[in-house]
């Protein structure tokens, strides 16, 4: 909650330019800058709820810098991927353990990683970057990931917007939309894996 409080009133100084500093903090999360891009959200629905900036504007502003750093990652990972891996700061960003990680979850899940990445603070942008470099196609990736982002995005905003006179509430309806999230997530996966099954066995049987 301290995190948020300090992004609030950095931002809010800034007035109606409030906009341009939102947008740089958004695609900085995506460069994997220390902070997370939910706390960035909802402190943009915060200043939508105080009138200093539009709501409507916030939420479109928000979904192009949360689809803007994520396709420059893409990008970066599609077209320099394995120059970057090699530098210094590149392993500093992903060490080799997280590095591992993102392969086993590419491995296992497939394409169907980048839908999930937006709700996996820590290993989104690392995600992105990797399935750059196994050249996704970028319609696939800009799918799979914009669809998770109209989920994402509208929802913290307007937690911010709703609960923003009331911090101390809004803590606590921030933990509770984030189990919601991951609970919602985690039933995805388990229908995936079913059907996924399912459906292998049905081949089998076919066959």
């Amino acid at each position: 909650m301290k995190l948020l409080i300090d992004l609030l009133n950095f931002i809010q100084p800034y007035g109606t330019h409030s906009y341009f500093v939102i947008l740089a903090v958004l695609l900085a999360c995506g460069f994997g800058l220390p902070l997370p891009e939910d706390i960035t959200l909802v402190t943009a629905g915060i200043l939508a709820s105080r009138n200093i900036i539009d709501f409507n504007i916030t939420v479109a502003l928000c979904m192009f810098g949360v689809l803007l750093g994520d396709g420059i990652i893409f990008w970066l990972g599609s077209h320099y991927g394995t120059k970057l891996r090699k530098t210094k700061f590149f392993s500093m960003i992903l060490p080799e353990k997280r590095d591992a990680a993102v392969k086993a979850i590419l491995q296992k899940y497939g394409d169907k990683v980048i839908f999930m990445a937006r709700f996996m603070p820590g290993l989104r942008t690392p995600l992105f970057f990797a399935t750059g470099s196994y050249h996704v196609p970028f319609w696939k990736f800009f799918l799979l990931d914009g669809f998770a982002a109209l989920i994402s995005v509208p929802l913290w905003v307007y937690v911010g917007f709703l609960f923003g006179s009331n911090l101390e509430h809004l803590e606590v309806v921030i933990k509770k939309a984030q189990t919601g999230i991951y609970a919602s997530l985690a039933a995805i996966i388990s229908i995936f894996f079913i059907v996924y099954f399912v459906r292998k066995r049905y081949l089998r049987v076919q066959s």
